[in-house]
C-alpha cells in the first residue's frame, strides 16, 4: 500500500498507525490464533469507519492509515478505539504524523516507513498510557525521557516492526503469497488458503525465536547465547533518555540497527522455510515464527537445527510439533503450541530439547528438573519480568505437563502452582 502511494505525486501525507495488545488478547484467548484473529476483527471494525480518501492496510497487530496532504485524524479513531471496536475487548493505541515526501519513488517509500517506524513507537506509548497526550508522534516521543526507564526505551525501539524491509534490501522483494516483511516464506494469508483442505497425516508445526528482544543466556554461566535486538539498543536508549542524542538521531541509528536485525530474522526464517519444502509448508502466521504442517517430526527438528546453525550466536528458534489425527487441526495446533513451550521452558539449557520438541515425548528426569527450575525462576521473579507469561501457560497446560513430566517432577510442579493460585488466573483451556 505505502509503495502504491509512494508512486503518486503527492508532496506530504498524514499517517495514522493503530497498533494493538496482541500478547493481551493472545493471553486472554488462550490461543494464539483465536488472539489474533480478535485483534483482526477488531482492527477491520475500525477500518471499516474511514472515509475512503484514506488507504489503509493491515499487517500483523497495525493497521497503517495514509492519506494525501495535511488532514485531521479520523474522526471514527477515538470513538471505536474507546470500546476496542465493535465491543471486541482489544486494547488498541494509536498515533499520526505529518510526512513530507520528495524525490524517486524508492526515497519516498523510505520515508513512509521510517515514518511508520517512529508513529508505531508512540501508538504502542499511548496503548499502554491511554491518558497520554498529545497525539502527534514526534511530540509523544519526546516525553519518552521522562516516561520510560533504558530498559523499557530500548525494548519499544526494537519492539516496533520494520516493515518490509527498507531499501537495503531492494531487489530481494516478496513475490505474490510471500510475506512482504520475509520474503520467500509463504505468507499468512496463504496459509488461511492452505488449511482448507490441509493434510489429514502428519504433524503440525511451530516455531518461534526465542529471546528475540533480550537475546537467551547459558543458565549456568551467564554467557552470552545469543544476540537480543532491545539488548543491542540499550546503549542508544541510554543515551536517548539521558540527552546525549536527540531523538531525530535516535531513530536513524536505532532504524539502520533494525533493518539489519530484520533482515537477520528474514534469512533465518527462510533457512527454516527451505529445510522443510521435501515433505512440508510452513507459512509466517506469527510475528517472527513459521506454523504449518510437515511430514514427520524428524523433518522439523531438522530443518530447526539447520535454521539455528546458521544463525548461531546471534538468534535461534524454538520447534514443536503435534500429531495430526482423527481430533483435527485445532487440536495438533494446540500440542504444537505446547511443545514449543516445552522449548522454551528449556532455552540456555544443555538439553536437546531447547531447540525442539514433539507433542507426547517424555521428559528425562534431568530435564524434567530443569524444567520446573525454569518455571520457579519465573514465580521468584514475579509478574512484570520478562517470560512471566509463560508461567501462566504452564498453568494453563498443567494437564499436558503431567503427561510428559516424570512423577518426582509432577509434584514439584504441584506444589508450584498450588502456590501461584491467587496470582495467575486458573485458566486449564489448553489442556
Amino acid at each position: 500500500m505505502l509503495a502504491h502511494f509512494a508512486c503518486e505525486p503527492h508532496q506530504e501525507a498524514t499517517v495514522v498507525v493503530v497498533t494493538s495488545a496482541l500478547r493481551a488478547s493472545v493471553e486472554d484467548s488462550g490461543d494464539h490464533m483465536a488472539g489474533l484473529s480478535r485483534v483482526r476483527q477488531s482492527l477491520t471494525a475500525i477500518g471499516q469507519h474511514l472515509e475512503a480518501a484514506w488507504s489503509s492496510s493491515y499487517y500483523g497487530k497495525d493497521l497503517v492509515l495514509v492519506r494525501a496532504g495535511k488532514h485531521a485524524v479520523p474522526a471514527c479513531l477515538p470513538v471505536e478505539l474507546a470500546t476496542g471496536g465493535s465491543d471486541s475487548g482489544v486494547r488498541h493505541g494509536w498515533a499520526f504524523d505529518l510526512v513530507s515526501l520528495s524525490g524517486s519513488g524508492d526515497e519516498r517509500r523510505e520515508k513512509l516507513l521510517r515514518a511508520c517506524y517512529a508513529i508505531s513507537m508512540a501508538a504502542r506509548l499511548r496503548r499502554d498510557r491511554p491518558g497520554l497526550l498529545p497525539c502527534r508522534a514526534h511530540d509523544i516521543l519526546l516525553r519518552v525521557p521522562e516516561l520510560l526507564s533504558p530498559e523499557r526505551g530500548a525494548s519499544l525501539l526494537a519492539g516496533v516492526l520494520v516493515r518490509p524491509l527498507g531499501s537495503a534490501d531492494k531487489g530481494s522483494g516478496a513475490r505474490p503469497g510471500e510475506d512482504p516483511r520475509f520474503p520467500g516464506v509463504p505468507s499468512a494469508d496463504a496459509w488461511e488458503v492452505f488449511a482448507q483442505r490441509a493434510p489429514q497425516r502428519g504433524f503440525y508445526a511451530v516455531s518461534d525465536v526465542h529471546d528475540i528482544e533480550w537475546g537467551t543466556l547459558d543458565w549456568e554461566s551467564g554467557e552470552r547465547l545469543t544476540e537480543g535486538s532491545a539488548h543491542e539498543l540499550l546503549p542508544l536508549a541510554a543515551a536517548w533518555l539521558d540527552g546525549s542524542l536527540p531523538v531525530t538521531d535516535v531513530l536513524v541509528r536505532a532504524y539502520q540497527l533494525r533493518v539489519r536485525r530484520e533482515s537477520l530474522l528474514s534469512r533465518h526464517l527462510r533457512a527454516l522455510n527451505d529445510a522443510v519444502t521435501a515433505g512440508g509448508r510452513l507459512f509466517a502466521t506469527l510475528g517472527d515464527g513459521l506454523s504449518g504442517i510437515v511430514s514427520d517430526a524428524a523433518l522439523m527438528r531438522s530443518a530447526v537445527i539447520t535454521a539455528n546453525g546458521e544463525s548461531a550466536g546471534r538468534m535461534h528458534s524454538g520447534g514443536g510439533v503435534g500429531p495430526m489425527d482423527e481430533l483435527g487441526l485445532t487440536a495438533a495446533r494446540r500440542r504444537a503450541h505446547f511443545s514449543l513451550h516445552v522449548t522454551k521452558a528449556l532455552k540456555g539449557t544443555g538439553h536437546q530439547e531447547r531447540f525442539f520438541h514433539s507433542f507426547g515425548t517424555p521428559l528425562a528426569p534431568r530435564t524434567a528438573d530443569s524444567v520446573v527450575g525454569y518455571l520457579s525462576a519465573l514465580r521468584r521473579a514475579g509478574p512484570g519480568t520478562p517470560g512471566f507469561h509463560h508461567l501462566a501457560h504452564a498453568l494453563r497446560w498443567r494437564g499436558w505437563w503431567h503427561l510428559h513430566l516424570p512423577l518426582t517432577a509432577r509434584g514439584h510442579l504441584d506444589q508450584l502452582f498450588a502456590s501461584i493460585k491467587e496470582s495467575i488466573p486458573d485458566t486449564a483451556a489448553g489442556a
